[in-house]
């Protein structure tokens, strides 16, 4: 009994240590598609990202940059953009509650989760950054396949 409640323990400690170990793999994954900043580009969307978690809910993440030694403080709002195809039909959807607000002085780590009719098949996802005044800023697009 006590053999078998060793090995039990263990293989339940191996599944934790996988999991995190696919979840720094996922970090890691994020961060090697970043690309040094081009400058004189006020702002940058890097490394947008999206999967489907569940029937039904999708996950993004991406990296929001402001290139420079010194940048200041931006204040705006960002929205993500689904689009894809719902019972064959042209279907699109933004972020539940529209855009959500954002504050950076050189990056932020933008992710969350959106739900959407389990139906969707998803083909792009867009985010868009606005400035305070409404002015798109940033854009970045992603075909999925």
């Amino acid at each position: 009994k006590a053999e078998r409640a060793t090995h039990e323990r263990l293989a339940q400690d191996l599944r934790q240590a996988q999991s995190r170990s696919q979840d720094l793999e996922a970090d890691l994954g994020f961060f090697q598609r970043l690309l040094p900043a081009a400058p004189g580009q006020p702002l940058q969307l890097r490394a947008l990202q999206a999967e489907a978690s569940a029937p039904g809910r999708t996950r993004y993440q991406m990296l929001v940059m402001q290139p420079g030694k010194a940048p200041t403080e931006f204040r705006g709002r960002y929205d993500i953009l689904l689009g894809g195809l719902l019972d064959g039909r042209p279907w699109s959807m933004t972020l539940p509650g529209g855009a959500q607000p954002l504050a950076i002085r050189q990056y932020a780590r933008v992710e969350g989760l959106i739900d959407h009719p389990a139906g969707v098949v998803l083909k792009t996802v867009q985010a868009r950054v606005t400035d305070a005044e409404g002015a798109v800023r940033a854009t970045e697009t992603l075909r999925l396949p």
